[in-house]
């Protein structure tokens, strides 16, 4: 029987430890390269389902500029012009206003975001966004997997 325990136990090791070499392994080849110098990140057209625009032309740009290597983590610039919209997130996602303001209608409450100030929003929420003039932000968006996004749906 001890046999068995001590055979389960370092069986269980082996596999955990090829599974950390394993990540390690894809991190490390699938990093992109150390910034050798600035880039200016131009913002790009960004569509969105028309149903989630409610009133205005909200003109959405964005861009990515950050991807992690299991593709979990991502980071980014968006902004708009004046307009009011519902925006569905998929993803858990943490955001910086760096210019301009929104009117947020989040989870029943309603608060204002001006620049210089964060807000997060959770996978599986709706927020109603409304930017009186326009609004650029930084987002950085997390994907905690499909079961934990389950599990956050019935813990809600």
């Amino acid at each position: 029987m001890k046999t068995r325990i001590k055979a389960a136990i370092a069986g269980s090791i082996i596999t955990l430890t090829g599974f950390v070499a394993y990540q390690a392994i894809r991190h490390v080849s699938k990093m992109p390269a150390p910034s050798a110098e600035a880039v200016k990140l131009h913002l790009k057209p960004f569509h969105v389902d028309p149903t989630w625009v409610k009133s205005g032309t909200p003109n959405f740009r964005a861009n990515e500029f950050f991807k992690s290597s299991d593709g979990t983590i991502s980071s980014g610039i968006f902004e708009c012009d004046a307009s009011t919209f519902e925006w569905h997130y998929q993803f858990d996602e943490a955001v910086y206003i760096l210019d301009g303001s929104v009117h947020l209608n989040y989870q029943g409450k309603e608060f204002t975001v001006n620049a210089g100030e964060t807000v997060l929003f959770r996978a599986g929420t709706v927020a109603v966004w409304n930017v009186p003039d326009h609004v650029r932000k930084s987002w950085t968006i997390y994907d905690a997997g499909k079961p934990a996004r389950g599990l956050a749906k019935i813990l809600q």
